[in-house]
């Protein structure tokens, strides 16, 4: 199958799953030769990211380079977008008893990529709905710097970490070749021609994804309009081992309380070691890091309750959590021996990210206002936006307000003896080089595996 691309457009594989559908607009669709002519609204693009997580043990982590100032604004860009799109999510009553888990990089690099083809007022929501800002770096050195993380997270060595981009183009649409260069350029995109009208090109889509993920995602397009004009996905995939894994025999059947009311049972693992925990009093939560390798890392975070402070739950740390708080705590945790318990789980999450999207002012390109004309001359808009990720926990790793009253306490009271992750937490793994935020989650039910909404 040939591809419309340059010579050289096909590029080495990588993981994190973006999915968007291109189709014609209801003028262009009907000055097209052989393409059926149908309402606009019922053509379309598709967007689709998916993520895998799974993490094991290693040694310390040794201290990191510095980095640039722009690429630590991007960093922070990327951050911001994370609390925004993961408080958008929680504001909607479907999830607010849902598990969570996403990828934030994976998301905002997925609108960066379109923003190459995207003018006017689309390309500015697009920018402004991931927190670009002008007045910092241009949107060639934006581009640029995500082609330097992805070089860079391919030189990591100690985990198995990949991200790229794919891209399936109809063989009725051409694309513009400037696109088609970009895409390569900064994001190391490959390209495939595809006929989307036959069922084999769904099979091959997700035998790639399948393969990106290690098997992790096997089905991550059901079907696919025959009017799809592209498909561009982005893919992330982590494996990586704790530093000090959790002993098997210790792991034990135990109680998750989801809310005041509902409790499920879990094997709770268990582990008493040196590790790095901090009590945040700005959140009256507590924290606990668990490296990999020198690379990455996962932070849990726990409301704390007991009978010396005022009740805090869930709903209070993700109102009042932000990116200055990741970035408090990595400089923040310290080695103590503490108890720690958590649980196993392995989760599926599937979202539609448009009403998401939307919400963070990138609402036209789902509507006939969409501005795509750097990627190809015909009229074409996104019909859905896609996540999904995965998230596994073992004992061998992961795939994946301050007090207001105040209280009599024992003189030897210490909130970081045990940390029981028995009650709804979140987990972010982060780059310990730049602080990048990967992955975004919370834990409700451990025991619920499926999240499709």
């Amino acid at each position: 199958m040939s591809v419309h691309c340059p010579r050289g457009y096909r590029h080495r594989q990588r993981h994190v799953f973006f999915r968007i559908q291109f189709s014609l607009g209801e003028k262009k669709q009907q000055q097209s030769k052989g393409l059926q002519t149908k309402p606009w609204q019922e053509t379309s693009l598709y967007l689709w990211i998916c993520a895998f997580a799974v993490v094991h043990g290693n040694q310390e982590s040794l201290p990191q380079p510095p980095i640039s100032d722009k690429l630590l604004s991007m960093i922070k860009m990327n951050n911001d977008f994370a609390f925004h799109m993961y408080k958008k999510l929680v504001e909607m009553p479907k999830y607010q008893s849902k598990n969570i888990f996403f990828s934030p990089f994976s998301v905002s690099m997925a609108l960066s990529e379109l923003s190459l083809g995207a003018g006017g007022e689309t390309k500015e929501q697009l920018l402004s709905g991931i927190g670009y800002n002008s007045s910092v770096f241009s949107t060639e050195e934006m581009h640029q710097m995500f082609h330097s993380l992805l070089e860079e997270i391919d030189q990591r060595t100690g985990v198995d970490i990949n991200v790229g981009s794919a891209l399936y183009v109809s063989d009725n649409l051409k694309l513009l070749p400037e696109f088609l260069e970009k895409m390569k350029e900064f994001y190391h995109s490959e390209g495939f021609t595809v006929d989307f009208g036959v069922k084999e090109t769904v099979d091959k889509i997700n035998t790639y994804v399948k393969d990106k993920t290690h098997g992790k995602i096997d089905r991550a397009v059901v079907n696919l309009e025959s009017d799809t004009l592209m498909f561009l996905l982005t893919y992330i995939y982590f494996q990586g081992k704790w530093d000090m894994s959790f002993d098997p025999s210790k792991t034990h059947e135990s109680t998750f309380h989801m809310d005041a009311e509902t409790t499920v049972p879990v094997q709770m693992m268990h582990q008493y070691a040196s590790l790095k925990v901090f009590y945040d009093t700005d959140l009256t939560s507590k924290v606990l890091c668990l490296d990999y390798n020198d690379s990455f890392s996962m932070f849990l975070a726990v409301p704390h309750t007991d009978k010396f402070i005022k009740k805090k739950t869930i709903k209070d740390l993700e109102k009042a959590i932000s990116r200055q708080h990741i970035e408090k705590w990595r400089t923040s945790v310290s080695k103590r021996k503490v108890n720690i318990y958590v649980p196993k789980l392995s989760l599926k999450t599937s979202y539609s990210l448009n009403d998401i999207l939307k919400g963070l002012g990138m609402a036209d390109m789902f509507t006939n206002k969409a501005n795509f004309t750097g990627i190809s001359e015909e009229e074409i808009f996104i019909l859905k936006a896609m996540h999904k990720a995965t998230l596994d926990i073992d004992e061998k790793g992961t795939t994946t307000a301050a007090v207001t009253t105040a209280s009599f306490r024992p003189m030897s009271y210490n909130p970081l003896l045990f940390i029981r992750f028995d009650s709804p937490f979140m987990i972010f793994i982060t780059d310990q080089k730049n602080g990048n935020i990967l992955f975004f989650g919370k834990v409700v039910n451990p025991v619920e595996k499926t999240v499709m909404l």
